[in-house]
Formats: structure tokens, C-alpha cells, sequence
């Protein structure tokens, strides 16, 4: 049987050979998953034996990696705002990035006591971080996957906010009747003809639902198709938040302003991106 570190150093050859970037942290990642300690055990005893049943367990999930698998999906969780989220391939894996919409939605909530509807919710990240940082919000998530509800409602129940998100089943706001004083959206923002493009760039968009990707030929279609329903689901000084692709925020900052009316505001990420575009109702 090998050891700790002789298997670590095999997968970080085998997954450096399929020319995955992150080799020596996927590794390290999936090896302290299978055998249930922290990194800084497996760094400070290295001359552990493993199991064999831990080694075939790791073996698979390293093959499968170099095939280009995202993390996320090989250990079924993934961290988002502070807090777990399980995912798999009926959902989007949340992004770091994200979590610039979430803070924007909860510098305008403020602690009130309001009602959010989060359009397109997937996996429920944005809702859900929304939801255990702001107790007085009532959020209603939407989803057109049955699949992606599923999930979502997992993570409301891990996350100990269930009794306060209340999932509905539809395509954007459709499943909206009463008025929302926010409104908070991640929507598909790839165009259709470069996923496959990208796809090479950044592999886990190849496993990832491509429902939850791509939005028609040139990106906006249902950022446009949710904007054009804000009139009648946003309460009087209500506000909305997308998040968008950073070379898109001109283009939706108009398209809001079109639909609205009222004023924009355009927030960047941590990175300095354009990441989300925000309007308030007149």
C-alpha cells in the first residue's frame, strides 16, 4: 500500500499530464476528502499508510478530475458566502464572484423585513446566504428545473433556513403574483455559440446543466425577458439586481432603465469587474 503523500504525488502527476492548472490543490482537496482529515494533516503525516479502499476511492475521484470533472461535483459541496451547499450536475456551482450580488441585495435589505424573490435559483446559493444573514426577509426562489429545486431545497434545509424560502417551480418571475420589494438574479449569460469555446477554457462548464449556462445568441435573452416583468411584480420603491457578464453592464444598464425606468447603478467585484447592475423603481 502506498502512503499519503506517494498517492498525492501520483495524482498531481497524473492530473498535471491532463493539463488541469490547479493539479497539486485538486489533489490535495480530493485526498482530504476521501480520507475525512484536514489538509494540514495530510501535510504534517505524509507517511501514513492508506487503506485500500481509500486508494481506490481517491484513484476514481483523481481520474475522473483529469478528465476535467469539477471539484465540486467529485465531493458533492461546495462553500458559498461562509456557508455549504451541496451540488451536482442538475445545478450551477456557485462562483466566488457571486458573492457581490448577495452583498449588494444585503446592503439594500438592511435588516428590514421585506420579501426577495431570487429568479433562477438553481442550487439556492443566493437565496439561501441571503436568507441566513438577513433573518427578517422572506425570499421566494424560482426555478424552471424541477431537478434544480430539488437540490435547492436540500441546501434550505442544511442551512436551517427552510421556513423562511419558499421554492416555486416556473420560468423567471411567471411564478410571481404578489409584489417583491427585491428582486436578486443570476441568470445564464453566455451566448449559445461560445460555450463550446469556453468550455476548453474552463471545464467544469462542460458537466455543468446547459440550461443554467447559456442565454440564446447573444447572452441577454433572459436577462431582457426577467427586466421586461419587473413592472409588475416590484412593489412601489422596489429594487432589482442582476449579475452579469462584465462586458454586458452598459448594455443591461439601458435595457433596465428601458423596462423601469428609474436609476442604475453598476457594482464591481472584488476583482474590479463589472459584476452586477441594480435599478430601483421610480
Amino acid at each position: 500500500m502506498r502512503t499519503w503523500g506517494e498517492e498525492r504525488d501520483a495524482a498531481v502527476a497524473l492530473l498535471r499530464a491532463a493539463g488541469i492548472a490547479t493539479a497539486a490543490l485538486d489533489a490535495d482537496v480530493l485526498l482530504a476528502h476521501v480520507l475525512g482529515v484536514t489538509k494540514e494533516m495530510l501535510y504534517a503525516h505524509p507517511d501514513t499508510e492508506m487503506s485500500l479502499g481509500a486508494e481506490r476511492r481517491y484513484r476514481d475521484l483523481i481520474e475522473r478530475r483529469a478528465r476535467g470533472e469539477p471539484v465540486a461535483y467529485l465531493r458533492g459541496f461546495k462553500e458559498f458566502y461562509g456557508l455549504r451547499f451541496t451540488v451536482d450536475p442538475r445545478v450551477l456551482i456557485p462562483r466566488p464572484e457571486t458573492e457581490t450580488l448577495v452583498d449588494a441585495a444585503r446592503e439594500l435589505i438592511a435588516g428590514r423585513t421585506v420579501t426577495v424573490a431570487d429568479v433562477g435559483t438553481g442550487s439556492g446559493a443566493v437565496a439561501i446566504a441571503i436568507a441566513a444573514h438577513e433573518r427578517s426577509v422572506h425570499v421566494i426562489a424560482t426555478d424552471i428545473s424541477t431537478d434544480a429545486l430539488v437540490v435547492a431545497r436540500e441546501n434550505t434545509l442544511r442551512n436551517g433556513v427552510a421556513d423562511r424560502i419558499e421554492l416555486r417551480e416556473g420560468d423567471l418571475l411567471s411564478p410571481i403574483a404578489e409584489p417583491v420589494d427585491l428582486v436578486v438574479a443570476n441568470l445564464p449569460y453566455l451566448r449559445d455559440d461560445t460555450l463550446e469555446h469556453l468550455v476548453g477554457e474552463r471545464t467544469s462548464l462542460a458537466f455543468e446543466p446547459r440550461l443554467a449556462v447559456t442565454a440564446g445568441k447573444d447572452g441577454l435573452e433572459l436577462i431582457w425577458r426577467a427586466a421586461s416583468d419587473l413592472s409588475r411584480v416590484l412593489a412601489p420603491q422596489g429594487a432589482a439586481l442582476f449579475e452579469i457578464d462584465p462586458p454586458f453592464a452598459e448594455q443591461v444598464a439601458h435595457l433596465l432603465q428601458y423596462s423601469l425606468g428609474g436609476k442604475t447603478r453598476v457594482i464591481n467585484d472584488l476583482a474590479g469587474d463589472a459584476r452586477v447592475v441594480g435599478i430601483t423603481r421610480r
